[in-house]
């Protein structure tokens, strides 16, 4: 009776333990990337992103009541991405460039957004299968008399955090990967613009590996090179330029001929 129980109410015990840990993360600096953070502070930043409504909303209004002004929608996305609303502001900024499509220089804040959420949902990724991993380990716990503990054992109260965990990696991982294949087609759409700019080619590489298009990525390291080979990154990226040509060869001769 117990598991049935608690796979009802599971969504509730996910909420609880969330909540748990954002104010422990409060109260212990954790995740905020600078020791000793107070609650106070989180609040100051909460209340100093709060006074930049009322230019949002202004900007909001311009952008909307004219899609066709660029620069009203470069100033829209300006403000999202000033109150840390990254995923509109793309949204925003993938319509002005739409009206100017030969601005570099949003071309590469674009691109740098699309890759600042890949991270993110990889990041995400990383703690859902560290979550699986920790829940599957209670399965390794000793003998006990108590009933809660004999249903962790049974792996029952395990197996459902650990299917919610992986499926929460699955999810992101997707969602990084799809990030990161929209930063590379910036990326190449800038080195278009400026097929002399090594650090593009670069940047493109970095994007469709972690992307997994290996083919692009390996093409991008190599006009890199061409562009720059003294370049202090350089040995690093021939290092990894071998190790996916290597992969690439590798898997070519496990496909059928013919």
């Amino acid at each position: 009776m117990f598991f049935p129980k608690l796979r009802r109410k599971a969504k509730w015990v996910f909420l609880l333990l969330a909540i748990a840990f954002a104010l422990g993360f409060v109260a212990f600096g954790v995740g905020t990337g600078v020791s000793g953070t107070s609650l106070g502070d989180v609040l100051n930043d909460f209340f100093s992103r709060s006074n930049t409504g009322a230019d949002l909303d202004s900007a909001r209004k311009k952008a909307e009541s004219n899609r066709q002004n660029a620069a009203a929608q470069l100033e829209y996305a300006n403000a999202l991405q000033t109150a840390g609303r990254t995923s509109e502001s793309i949204v925003i900024l993938e319509r002005y460039t739409t009206l100017k499509p030969r601005d570099a220089n949003a071309l590469r804040q674009l691109a740098a957004l699309w890759g600042s959420q890949g991270v993110k949902a990889r990041n995400e990724a990383q703690t859902a299968l560290a979550a699986a991993q920790q829940a599957s380990a209670t399965a390794s716990l000793g003998s006990t008399d108590s009933p809660f503990l004999q249903e962790v054992q049974g792996n029952k109260i395990a197996e459902v955090i650990t299917e919610d965990a992986n499926a929460r990696a699955t999810s992101a991982n997707l969602r990084a990967q799809d990030a990161y294949r929209r930063s590379a087609k910036v990326y190449q759409e800038l080195t278009l613009l400026q097929p002399n700019d090594a650090s593009l080619f670069l940047q493109l590489g970095v994007a469709s590996q972690s992307a997994a298009d290996y083919a692009s990525a390996i093409a991008a390291y190599r006009q890199f090179l061409a562009l720059a080979p003294d370049d202090a990154s350089a040995p690093l990226v021939k290092q990894e330029l071998k190790l996916l040509e290597a992969q690439q060869k590798a898997g070519s001769q496990l496909l059928p001929s013919g």
